[in-house]
């Protein structure tokens, strides 16, 4: 017993002696914490203030001043609209052409040189004698400069010509050529009559000059400059060169002669007929069918849509059916114009009904279709302020704009119903907004370094389309929502 006494007496010892060593460590332990404390990292932590959000204290310059903001968008507005009438509808499919091109160049001046226009209409006659009508009818157009078709030689009255005809054909069947030198040429004496008949010309330009003959006076000294061409060709040229090439060219032209004067000789003197008509001619002109066709030349410049139109016009009340390019031109610009804008209007429609479907709201209708209204009068400025025009190439952005700018503000109108704050660019759904407006404009912008006019102008006016939807977005209606949250508007959550 005395054993187990001491036993558990040392036991008693023994835990006492713990417990006064464990208050031992907890007093040592309170009086270090606030130095560790002090000299530990979470102190520091503590202290550090929180990171600045530039994209919120940006954001607030707006949203602090939404009365400013929509002044501002106004004034923008007054001047974009100012702009409008420097805006139209460019109907020249050459103004779309790569400019500089080689074949454009030379299309554009064989349009300016040409006696007649490049682009005709046609005209499809049953008979001889309707073509005939017709070509009557169709020559006393104000809008038309000539008719071409076979009924003027057809159908008309052959009796005096073929009196002539035949004295023709009597002189020339009396004309008797000798037979070809095959020498070759004297080329100094060939330079010194060169030269005598070059001053001879020279002679007459001074004189029709003197008598005021322009016109004259010009084609004399066309001809002396081409007589001084060949002079310096046969000067350059070897003499035994020069010689044998001239005596070709004499020989050929005189086979040529020749030639003509025994078709003179030979010709029938009779009606022409249409089986007299050289195959090419009879072709394009006369059907299998019998049907003749008349091709009407404008007077004016048919690729402006002005004089297209007057030209097309003023055809169709001799024949309704008349067809040809101009008439392609004004029909198919036309279509793609009212089909382009057409399609905006449905666009905007099916866009309000479905924003109205998912906000339950007229309100939201207005302000999501907002930032698309504004956006395309700030569009349509900037194109009155750089001389931008729509084109058939460049009208499709109308319903483009539309469907990509709506999106912007069913997404901002979104997170505020979500969150009552109107603050978007610091969140996440602003940010979403501007990279992808910021990517589309980079993808459309692309376009501005085609050569082609056309696709250039599209990728102007996509990327500035996108870009001031996208402001608008990101500003006004943000600062519109502010203002309706102090005037105690409020909106639900979609559901």
């Amino acid at each position: 017993n005395r054993q187990c006494r001491l036993q558990v007496l040392d036991e008693r010892e023994e835990g006492a002696h713990v417990a006064r060593v464990e208050r031992h460590v907890a007093a040592a332990g309170r009086r270090r914490l606030p130095v560790l404390l002090l000299r530990g990292k979470q102190n520091v932590i503590d202290h550090i203030a929180p990171p600045v959000d530039r994209r919120a204290q940006f954001e607030r310059i707006w949203l602090n001043r939404p009365i400013t903001v929509l002044v501002v968008t106004a004034v923008l507005c007054v001047l974009s609209v100012a702009r409008f009438d420097k805006v139209h509808f460019d109907y020249n499919l050459l103004n779309m052409q790569s400019a500089g091109l080689p074949a454009v160049v030379f299309e554009k001046k064989l349009i300016n040189t040409a006696s007649n226009s490049v682009l005709f209409c046609a005209v499809v006659a049953t008979n001889l004698q309707q073509a005939a009508q017709l070509e009557h009818q169709l020559t006393n157009l104000t809008t038309v400069a000539n008719v071409r078709s076979m009924s003027q030689f057809l159908a008309e009255d052959a009796t005096p010509k073929l009196a002539l005809i035949r004295q023709v054909k009597a002189d020339a069947s009396t004309v008797k050529f000798a037979p070809r030198d095959m020498q070759p040429t004297n080329v100094p004496e060939l330079l010194q009559v060169l030269f005598s008949f070059q001053g001879f010309v020279g002679l007459a330009e001074d004189m029709v000059r003197k008598e005021g003959d322009v016109k004259l006076a010009q084609q004399f000294r066309s001809l002396k400059d081409a007589v001084q061409a060949w002079r310096n060709a046969l000067v350059a040229a070897s003499p035994a060169q020069a010689a044998q090439q001239t005596a070709f060219y004499q020989q050929a032209l005189l086979d040529d002669l020749q030639d003509t004067f025994t078709a003179l000789a030979s010709q029938q003197a009779s009606a022409l007929r249409a089986e007299d008509l050289p195959t090419p001619l009879r072709n394009r002109f006369i059907g299998m069918t019998g049907k003749y066709l008349l091709q009407v030349f404008p007077k004016g410049d048919v690729w402006q849509r002005e004089p297209q139109e007057a030209f097309v016009q003023e055809l169709r009340t001799v024949d309704p059916n008349v067809t040809g390019t101009p008439v392609q031109l004004l029909e198919y610009t036309t279509l793609l114009k009212d089909s382009y804008i057409e399609a905006a209007w449905y666009a905007t429609a099916a866009i309000a009904l479905m924003v109205f479907l998912h906000f339950r709201s007229l309100v939201c209708v207005v302000l999501a279709l907002l930032p698309v209204a504004i956006g395309t009068v700030w569009m349509v400025g900037f194109m009155g302020w750089m001389g931008i025009p729509f084109n058939p190439a460049n009208i499709m952005t109308l319903p483009l704009v539309v469907g990509i700018g709506v999106t912007n503000g069913i997404h901002i109108l979104n997170r505020f119903a979500e969150e009552k704050n109107p603050s978007i660019l610091a969140r996440s759904t602003g940010l979403a907004v501007l990279v992808s407006g910021l990517t589309t404009i980079a993808g459309f912008g692309s376009l501005i370094l085609a050569k082609h006019q056309g696709i250039e102008s599209l990728g102007y006016v996509m990327a500035v389309g996108t870009a001031t939807c996208m402001i608008a977005a990101l500003t006004f209606l943000p600062a519109v929502l502010q203002l309706l949250l102090k005037l105690g508007w409020r909106k639900e959550k979609a559901q």
